[in-house]
Formats: structure tokens, C-alpha cells, sequence
């Protein structure tokens, strides 16, 4: 029983840590909501590598991992008056929780582009525009928008950067 619930536990940190910030996923918190919009060129795409952060997630999975373990090491021996295995416990807790925040790191690491992008500033019947400011953006892509490529910004709770044609 314990084994099967650390399997479920550890699946679902692996399905959590493997996410992305590829423009073609949309969280549920950013539908239907109104986002501004921008459009430019990108100028220049450089690859970069994404390095994936802990949070309380990793933490929180790898100290209950870490102290369902515990339990399961030396039984009710005693050690300087407190049983050894409360002492597990609480090692393989501050232990897990360590691991768990470093482990969501490492699988959050992903490859991606750092895009500069030239914005076009526009009247308000988008006739004319003008080509005024550059701005960076870091987005997660398996392959990079070409240089030359009009492409569309939307800004929401995430910043989204799309082939855009006219």
C-alpha cells in the first residue's frame, strides 16, 4: 500500500515538473480572459537553455516521500531514548523535502529561445506602423521562430510570441 501511494506521488511531481513554456500551452486561468496584444519582427533568436525552479510542490512531495520511507527503517529500537525509527522520520523528511525541491529543478530544465523583436508602434486604424522599439522575450521552442518573421505578442499572465501573418 505504501509503495503504490509513493509510485502515485512521485508520478504526479514527474507529470507536474515536465511542463513547458511553449506558446501552445494555454493554462485554464487564461482562457476567456481580454490579453493586449502587440505585433513586431523578430530580429534575432538565440537559443538559450530554461532551468526549471522548485517551488513548494517539490518540497512538500519529496518530504512525504522521504518521511513514508523513514518509517520503514529500523523499527522500535532506541537510540539515546528515542526510537530510531522517529529519528528516520524526521531525517528522511528534511532529506526528501531537499531532494524533492532539486529533482522539480532538474526535470523543469528545458530548451528555448531568447527572441528580439522590433515593435511595430501603430495608428489607430492599423494603416501605418512604425518600427520603433525592441524588446527581449525568453519563450520555451523546440524550434526557433525564423529571423524576419512577423509575429504577434500577447500578453497575459504569460507572455505568448506566434508567427503572425498579415
Amino acid at each position: 500500500m505504501i509503495m503504490k501511494n509513493i509510485s502515485f506521488i512521485i508520478l504526479l511531481f514527474f507529470l507536474y515538473s515536465c511542463s513547458t513554456t511553449s506558446p501552445t500551452n494555454v493554462k485554464k486561468s487564461d482562457a476567456q480572459k481580454i490579453t493586449a496584444i502587440e505585433y513586431g519582427t523578430i530580429k534575432n533568436s538565440l537559443p538559450v537553455k530554461i532551468k526549471g525552479e522548485s517551488n513548494w510542490l517539490g518540497a512538500t512531495a519529496g518530504a512525504m516521500i522521504g518521511g513514508l520511507l523513514g518509517t520503514q527503517v529500523c523499527g522500535e529500537e532506541e537510540i539515546i531514548g528515542t526510537k530510531c525509527q522517529d529519528i528516520a522520520v524526521v531525517f528522511g523528511t528534511i532529506g526528501g523535502a531537499a531532494a524533492g525541491s532539486v529533482i522539480q529543478a532538474k526535470l523543469g530544465n528545458h530548451d528555448g529561445y531568447q527572441y528580439i523583436i522590433n515593435i511595430d508602434q501603430c495608428d489607430a486604424n492599423s494603416v501605418t506602423c512604425i518600427n520603433d522599439q525592441d524588446k527581449a522575450f525568453v519563450q520555451g521552442d523546440k524550434e526557433a521562430i525564423p529571423n524576419g518573421q512577423k509575429v504577434i505578442i500577447i500578453y497575459g499572465n504569460d507572455i505568448r510570441i506566434m508567427p503572425y501573418e498579415n
